[in-house]
């Protein structure tokens, strides 16, 4: 409901603006041609920098204009009696206060769109994150994907931080990963990423998550799995992935490389999330 009240006062203050801005060329311009082009320039060039940066932006811009064109007046009228003429033709008074007013209405009103344009934009990348959120399973492996295991994992930082116990984040790298799609083809690869996944629910807990980080590197969030058991749940998983059957029979072998590193209430103090950043361009060293 929100986002269509904003739309219509879109509306409403596009047409607004639209009016003040017919506004200057008729009035403007039928004072004198370029004087008028001038001024109509200046109103367009504030109007442009407030849409863009913000109502403060354009009030700071219209504000040096007025002062800059207000001094120039101030000089015609008490210094310049030659150019009395063009003061009371042109740029009179009068027509300073109505440009100014002008000018800092249609600034308002440009700030304002910028600033609901804003929201709209901030509203878009939001649902857009709720989406990757939602639509959040790889399709080959049925894992979860890369940003909901950054989802997962703040949420077990902070139940450890509160409750105690510990967990271990196990990374699982794929090695030849492109070699494989040359040789074999996206068929074959679909089917090798269906078996991996099967076999890695049959290997793991119900409780365990399991993410497909990147293309050829898996990881899974191990509950309540300190380090020095993670070698079992690692040589298990290289048992059942060794050797791959292909669909038209043929069986190959597999190689992977792992890396692990567990959290419990000790670790509080360490950025658990950005070591998991370092952690999983580690898989190169432990070989499976």
């Amino acid at each position: 409901m929100k986002a269509f009240i904003n739309k219509d006062k879109l509306v409403l203050l596009l047409i607004l603006l639209q009016l003040i801005t017919s506004t200057f060329i008729f009035y403007y311009l039928s004072l004198n041609g370029e004087i008028g082009i001038v001024l109509f320039l200046l109103y367009g060039s504030i109007v442009v920098i407030a849409l863009l940066f913000g109502v403060i932006e354009g009030l700071i811009t219209s504000l040096i204009v007025l002062f800059i064109i207000g001094s120039a007046l101030f000089f015609i009228i008490f210094y310049k009696s030659e150019y009395n003429s063009l003061y009371r033709d042109i740029i009179s008074l009068e027509h300073l206060v109505l440009y100014g007013g002008a000018v800092l209405l249609g600034c308002l009103i440009a700030g304002y769109i910028h600033k609901i344009l804003i929201s709209f934009i901030q509203e878009r990348d939001r649902l857009k994150q709720n989406m990757i959120n939602l639509v959040a399973i790889d399709p080959d492996t049925s894992f979860d994907n890369a940003e909901r295991m950054a989802i997962e994992l703040k949420r077990e930082v902070s139940r450890v931080n509160r409750h105690g116990g510990q967990f271990t984040v196990l990374f699982l790298e794929m090695d030849y990963y492109q070699e494989f799609v040359k040789v074999y083809g996206r068929k074959e690869l679909s089917h090798l990423l269906t078996s991996i996944g099967e076999k890695i629910e049959e290997s793991l807990r119900y409780s365990d998550r399991k993410f497909r980080y990147s293309d050829n590197k898996f990881a899974f969030l191990l509950i309540e799995t300190s380090k020095d058991k993670v070698k079992v749940v690692a040589d298990k998983i290289g048992q059942e992935l060794a050797e791959h059957q292909l669909l038209n029979g043929k069986t190959i072998t597999l190689s992977f490389h792992i890396s692990f590193e567990e959290y419990n209430e000790t670790k509080q103090d360490i950025d658990f999330i950005g070591l998991i950043g370092e952690l999983q361009e580690e898989t190169v060293f432990y070989e499976l």
